[in-house]
C-alpha cells in the first residue's frame, strides 16, 4: 500500500547525491576517537623513554629534547594519525605486493600466454603465442598430458623451439592477426599496444544515480506486509521511464509526507517530513542514498539517557569487553512538547522555511521550527486544541505564511493564526474531512474534501459566516480521499477516491450557484487512490497512488480534451494573463483585504456581540442587506 506522495520541485535536488553522510553524532565520535588514540600513542612513546633512561640510553633523550616536541601533547587531526600509520608497499614481501600481481602470470611465474590461449587449441590443451610471436610447441603440450609428472619437468628442460620452426601448420584456423584483434579491443589492449585501463563499477554506478535537469523526483510512502519505506523515484519526461533511485527503511507505517528544504542547522537542502503511528516526527535527507538514520526528530520518544549512556560506553573504559549498546530500559517517555499519539497530517510552511505544521490523533495541531530541534524546547513552538477529534489535515496558506487551514474527524474545517493561539474560525462539514488545499492561483479560496465525496470551497474573507462560494459531489462511492491544484494552470482541480478513478475538474467559472466543470475521470489501475498531486514543476504531469502498492502517472498532455481547455490559460499565463485576472478581480471586488486584518475585524465583531449579550438592532433595511448578502 502507498499511502501518500509528495512531489520535489525541479531545482531542488542535489544531481549529485551522496553515498552517505555523517551525522552530528557520528562526527563528535570520532573526533572523540581521534583523540583517544593520540593520546594512547604518546603514553606509549612516553613509556619507550622511560625504559631506554633505566637502559642507559640517552641519545634519543637528547634528540627529543632537542626538537622541543618531548614534554608537548599537542594533539594530532585524523589525516595525519591515517597518513603516519600508511605503509610503504615496498616495503612488503613480493606475494603481498598486490598493485604489483599480474593475472597473465601462472602458478611458475612464468610469461603470459597472450591471446593465443583463447582462440587456438583444445581446453585440455591450449596453444598460445609467447611475446616473440612463435607459436608453442604443440608436441610438447601432448607430451606434457601423456607423460608423467615426474618426466615432463625433464622434457621442458631439453625442449627447443627453433626445432619446430620449419614444420608446417595443419590446422584449419590459426590467429596470427594480433593487431587486429588489439584495435578491436578484443585483446585488454588499445590501438597503441597499451593496457586499457579497467572499467571502474563505482563510476557506471555515479552515472546510474546522476540526476539529470529534466528528471522529476517524487516520493512515496510504501508499505508491505511487515516492511515501510520511504521510495525515492525518478521519472524521465521524454523518455517516459520511471524507477527506483533509492529507498529509505522506516521504523514505522508511514501516513503523510511533506517537503521542505531547511535542516536542523538551518542549511538549504532537499529534505522530506514523514509522520508515521509513532509519536515522533522523522525529517529525512533526500539526497543521501545510503542513509541511515534521519536527519533529526520532532518529538517521539525521549531517548536522550539512552544515547548518553551509549556514548559513555563507547568514550569510556575500551577494556571492559569493547562497545556495549544501551539499555532499552532507560527510556525517559515522550520528549517534552511531543505528539501522544499518531501523526496523520504535515506541512511544511512555504514562506517560513523552518516551520513545520503537524496534525495528530491526539486532537491537537502543533507547529515545530526544526532549526530548535536540539534546544530545550525540542522545536515546539505552538499548540492548537480547537479540534475535538482526530486532525486528518493541515495546510499552510500560499502566501501568507502565518495563516494554516486545518481539517478534523470532528466534521469541521477551521482556519487558525499562527502567532495566536485563540485566534480560530471554523466551518461544518457534512463528513469526515479528508483533506483540504488553497487554490494558489485565488489564495482567498480554500477547498476541502470530505468522506461522503462532497467537495466545498469557501471565501475565507467571508470564512465567519460558513457560506460556501461553491459545493458539490465529487465522487458518489466511497468519499473523495484528495484533492490538488494545478500550480501552473489556473482553474485545474484534480480529486480522488477509493473507486479507483480519478477526476478532472475547472473551477474557474464556479460560483454564485455554478458548481466546477467536469472535464472528466479515468481508472488508474492502482487500487483504491489514497492520493493525489500534480507536479508543481510541469503543467500536465499528476501522480497517485493507493491500495494497489504502485504508482500511477497521468501526462495530460497528450490528451485533447485537456488541451482543447486549460491549453490557452497555459500560454496565456506566460504572456501576462496574470495581470489580466488581477485586473477582473480588482474590478469586482474594489480591494482585496489581508486576512490577517479580517480575522482580526471578525474577533472584535465577536468580542461586541458578546458585551450586548448577543443581541442584534432590528431594522427593515440591515434584514433586507442581509438577506441580498446571502443571496451573493
Amino acid at each position: 500500500m502507498i499511502s501518500c506522495i509528495e512531489w520535489v520541485p525541479r531545482g531542488i535536488a542535489d544531481p549529485n547525491p551522496k553515498r552517505y553522510e555523517l551525522s552530528k553524532a557520528e562526527r563528535e565520535l570520532l573526533e572523540q576517537d581521534a583523540d583517544g588514540t593520540d593520546t594512547n600513542e604518546e603514553t606509549m612513546v612516553e613509556d619507550d623513554a622511560v625504559a631506554e633512561d633505566v637502559d642507559g640510553d640517552d641519545d634519543d633523550d637528547d634528540d627529543v629534547a632537542e626538537d622541543g616536541k618531548g614534554s608537548e601533547n599537542k594533539p594530532k587531526t585524523a589525516s595525519e594519525i591515517v597518513a603516519e600509520n600508511q605503509i610503504d608497499p615496498n616495503t612488503l614481501p613480493p606475494e603481498l605486493r598486490m598493485d604489483d600481481y599480474s593475472d597473465d602470470e601462472d602458478a611458475n611465474g612464468g610469461e603470459a600466454t597472450g591471446i593465443g590461449n583463447l582462440l587456438i587449441g583444445s581446453e585440455s590443451a591450449p596453444i598460445g603465442i609467447d611475446e616473440n610471436g612463435i607459436l608453442e610447441d604443440e608436441a610438447n603440450v601432448n607430451e606434457e598430458n601423456d607423460i608423467d609428472s615426474d618426466d615432463s619437468d625433464d622434457d621442458d628442460d631439453d625442449f627447443d623451439e627453433d626445432d619446430l620452426a620449419n614444420i608446417p601448420d595443419t590446422r584449419e584456423f590459426m590467429t596470427t592477426d594480433v593487431t587486429g584483434l588489439e584495435a578491436m579491443c578484443f585483446t585488454g589492449m588499445d590501438g597503441t599496444g597499451e593496457l586499457e585501463d579497467e572499467v571502474d563499477d563505482d563510476n557506471s554506478d555515479v552515472d546510474d544515480t546522476n540526476l539529470k535537469p529534466d528528471d522529476a523526483m517524487i516520493i512515496i510512502a510504501k508499505t508491505e506486509e511487515d516492511f515501510a519505506a520511504l521510495e525515492v523515484m525518478v521519472y524521465e519526461e521524454k523518455t517516459g521511464n520511471l524507477f527506483v533511485h533509492h529507498d529509505i527503511p522506516l521504523p514505522s507505517y508511514p501516513l503523510c509526507l511533506s517537503h521542505g528544504t531547511v535542516n536542523s542547522e538551518g542549511s538549504a537542502g532537499n529534505y522530506v517530513a514523514v509522520g508515521t503511528f509513532d509519536t515522533g516526527i522523522e525529517v529525512w535527507n533526500a539526497d543521501v542514498l545510503n542513509v541511515l538514520e534521519p536527519s533529526m526528530v520532532l518529538g517521539g520518544e525521549d531517548t536522550s539517557e539512552a544515547d548518553a549512556q551509549w556514548q559513555r560506553s563507547i568514550s569510556g573504559s575500551k577494556g571492559a569487553g569493547g562497545r556495549a549498546r544501551p539499555s532499552m530500559n532507560s527510556r525517559n517517555g515522550l520528549r517534552k512538547g511531543s505528539h501522544t499519539d499518531a501523526v496523520m497530517a504535515l506541512s511544511w510552511n512555504g514562506i517560513h522555511r523552518q516551520v513545520i505544521a503537524s496534525g495528530s490523533a491526539d486532537n491537537t495541531v502543533k507547529l515545530w521550527d526544526v532549526t530548535k530541534a536540539d534546544d530545550a524546547s525540542c522545536g515546539v513552538a505552538a499548540t492548537f486544541t480547537h479540534h475535538t477529534d482526530k486532525v486528518q489535515s493541515v495546510e499552510w496558506h500560499p502566501s501568507e505564511g502565518s495563516i494554516l487551514a486545518t481539517g478534523s474527524y470532528d466534521r469541521t474545517v477551521a482556519l487558525v493564526d499562527a502567532r495566536s493561539s485563540s485566534s480560530c474560525k471554523k466551518v461544518k462539514i457534512p463528513a469526515d474531512c479528508e483533506a483540504i488545499a488553497w487554490d494558489p492561483h485565488q489564495p482567498q479560496f480554500l477547498t476541502a474534501a470530505s468522506e461522503d465525496g462532497t467537495v466545498s470551497c469557501w471565501d475565507v474573507r467571508k470564512f465567519a459566516t460558513g457560506d460556501k462560494y461553491w459545493s458539490f459531489v465529487a465522487h458518489e462511492y466511497g468519499g473523495c480521499s484528495d484533492i490538488s491544484y494545478n500550480r501552473n494552470i489556473p482553474g485545474m482541480l484534480v480529486t480522488c477516491a477509493v473507486d479507483k478513478t480519478v477526476a478532472l475538474w475547472d473551477t474557474q467559472n464556479a460560483g454564485n450557484g455554478t458548481n466546477p466543470f467536469a472535464c472528466g475521470n479515468k481508472n488508474m489501475n492502482s487500487g483504491k487512490l489514497y492520493s493525489v498531486s500534480f507536479y508543481p514543476s510541469s503543467p500536465w504531469l499528476l501522480g497517485c497512488a493507493g491500495s494497489g502498492n504502485q504508482l500511477a502517472l497521468w501526462n495530460l498532455f497528450s490528451e485533447d480534451v485537456f488541451q482543447l481547455r486549460f491549453g490557452e490559460r497555459l500560454e496565456g499565463k506566460s504572456n501576462g494573463i496574470d495581470a489580466v485576472e488581477n485586473e477582473k478581480n480588482s474590478s469586482n471586488v474594489s480591494a482585496e483585504p489581508n486576512f490577517e486584518a479580517v480575522m482580526a475585524a471578525s474577533d472584535a465583531a465577536s468580542e461586541d456581540i458578546k458585551k450586548t449579550g448577543g443581541k442584534k438592532k432590528k431594522g427593515k433595511g440591515k434584514s433586507k442587506k442581509g438577506k441580498a448578502h446571502k443571496k451573493r
